[in-house]
């Protein structure tokens, strides 16, 4: 009969109690409004690889949605908060794959590492637009904007 080592029942409790912990973390809560953005994702046939966090809540007005940066959000494709002034709007970010941005090349060989980051705008629990960006790598300067919710820039 073998005997075990104590500190080796020790180790393996440790080990067990911190896989738990990270399992915890590594799992978080969605909100409501994440959710409906994680949900209409996966409807539109992305691949959500992770809910990254709530960017800003803010209120629609039509001050807001012609200065910067949001005057650029609001006109891709896809958004109009015309309909929404005077709403609150949450902007939800995820890191989503097979978008049309996954390969996403430019100029001095910048390249999409096969992945997208996803802004998904919600006003009263229902998608109303969004912007996406190519994930490149973070030494990488990319000088410009976004793109809408599904890639497109006209």
């Amino acid at each position: 009969m073998k005997i075990i080592n104590p500190s080796s029942i020790i180790f393996i409790i440790l080990f067990a109690l911190i896989g738990c912990q990270q399992a915890k973390v590594q799992q978080k809560e969605l909100s409501a409004t994440a959710t409906v953005g994680k949900d209409y994702l996966e409807k539109q046939g992305y691949k959500v690889l992770s809910y990254v966090q709530h960017q800003e809540s803010y209120k629609i007005t039509k001050s807001k949605i012609q200065t910067l940066p949001y005057s650029f959000y609001w006109k891709m494709p896809g958004n109009n908060a015309v309909p929404y002034i005077g709403k609150m709007v949450d902007v939800e970010k995820f890191i989503i794959k097979n978008h049309p941005l996954d390969h996403w090349e430019c100029c001095s060989g910048i390249k999409s590492k096969g992945k997208v980051y996803a802004y998904v705008y919600v006003v009263e629990g229902k998608v109303v637009g969004g912007t996406s960006f190519p994930y490149i790598p973070k030494d990488s300067a990319l000088v410009g904007g976004y793109w809408s919710l599904d890639g497109r820039t006209d």
